[in-house]
């Protein structure tokens, strides 16, 4: 088959969730699949590259729309089988039967505040339309498939579940006491810490009620821990570090920006546990390179974060600062606790592979 893609989010050298997934999937592919033949397009240079035979990339110079306007007329002079949208979107004219990849939304799932107007709207007339009008929908968790279902009127027939994977090589157990020292200086970590990763700081992430339920951890029982929040400045960046100033905790909690990948996995090892009190995740990657590091997890009770971690961490209630401080005492204080999470943990995350997902993603491509 002649497959085109969709990889825009490959020109970002910064990439978000979204970017990760595409990278990593095509990755997989490339490792497992010699037969199909698979062009890459953007309006910008790809710095996420594919090295394969059967890949290439073609750079469209277009400025922005070129997805509506520049793209589609490619399906005019190219013979191909399949278009594949790592995103909710497919062009208006001229497609070949599509593909979209859909990472969750839902009325009832994520709040109209928790977004900016412009991700609303395209909530609701692109990614809408796009998954109503696609041959065939990739859902990243089971929880994303019910939203899709639940809220787009769309027969869950239509759609498959391929959870996503972690990279093997580099979320994994690091024993060596120099690097976690020297990733903690790095970062200005002077003590015992907690982490909570995430590619960007928006309202969805929960960042202030974990700062909350931090500010009460820390006066009944821990004042000597730290609190690192990772992710490039969002629209709720303001009020984060607003609140960080009036619950007086500027020396205590840590925001870095952008975290390299290289550096994130040491980090995840020298943290001890994660807090991901996320209101809502089409599957939560976070939590699973956590545990892939032997890092424990506490996270929401909510979306694909149960079906993700299943008994391997604590489940709270996102909404609840009193009882993310609870679960946040419990396992600072239970050494024992820690070890058993970190064992489950890293036995859940063995389930989770970009092969499998490659692999099951194949089988979309083939029945279309």
């Amino acid at each position: 088959m002649k497959i085109a893609v969709h990889a825009k989010v490959l020109s970002e050298d910064k990439p978000n969730g979204i970017g990760v997934y595409t990278y990593n999937l095509l990755k997989a592919i490339s490792g497992i699949d010699t037969e199909n033949e698979y062009t890459l397009y953007s309006n910008k240079p790809i710095v996420q590259k594919i090295s394969a035979a059967n890949f290439k990339e073609k750079i469209l110079n277009f400025p922005a729309g070129w997805s509506y306007i520049r793209f589609p007329f490619e399906f005019l002079k190219r013979d191909y089988d399949i278009l594949f949208v790592p995103k909710e979107f497919v062009p208006p004219l001229f497609r070949p039967k599509t593909v979209v990849a859909c990472y969750g939304f839902g009325k009832k799932t994520v709040k109209k505040e928790h977004l900016s107007a412009g991700s609303w709207l395209n909530m609701w007339m692109g990614a809408n339309y796009a998954l109503r009008v696609a041959d065939s929908i990739i859902a990243i968790s089971e929880s994303v498939k019910s939203d899709i279902v639940e809220n787009c009127g769309i027969g869950a027939g239509k759609i498959t579940v391929t959870h996503l994977g972690y990279d093997e090589k580099l979320y994994k157990p690091y024993t060596d006491k120099e690097l976690q020292d020297n990733i903690k200086l790095k970062y200005g970590i002077k003590s015992r810490f907690i982490i909570n990763t995430s590619s960007l700081l928006w309202h969805r992430k929960n960042v202030t009620r974990l700062i909350a339920a931090f500010k009460l951890f820390q006066s009944r029982s821990a004042s000597d821990y730290q609190l690192l929040i990772t992710g490039k400045r969002g629209e709720s960046y303001e009020e984060i570090v607003g609140l960080i100033s009036s619950l007086d905790l500027k020396k205590d909690v840590i925001l870095t920006d952008y975290v390299p990948i290289d550096d994130m996995p040491l980090l995840l090892n020298a943290a001890d546990f994660m807090v991901f009190p996320s209101l809502h995740e089409g599957f939560g990657l976070s939590v699973l390179e956590a545990m892939a590091c032997g890092c424990p997890v506490i996270t929401s009770n909510v979306s694909s974060l149960p079906e993700v971690v299943g008994d391997a961490g604590i489940l709270i209630d996102p909404y609840k600062i009193e009882e993310i401080a609870s679960a946040m005492e419990h396992v600072a204080v239970d050494g024992a606790t820690r070890e058993k999470m970190k064992q489950k943990g890293s036995r859940r995350a063995k389930t989770f592979s970009w092969e499998r997902t490659a692999r099951e993603t194949l089988k979309v491509f083939e029945g279309v």
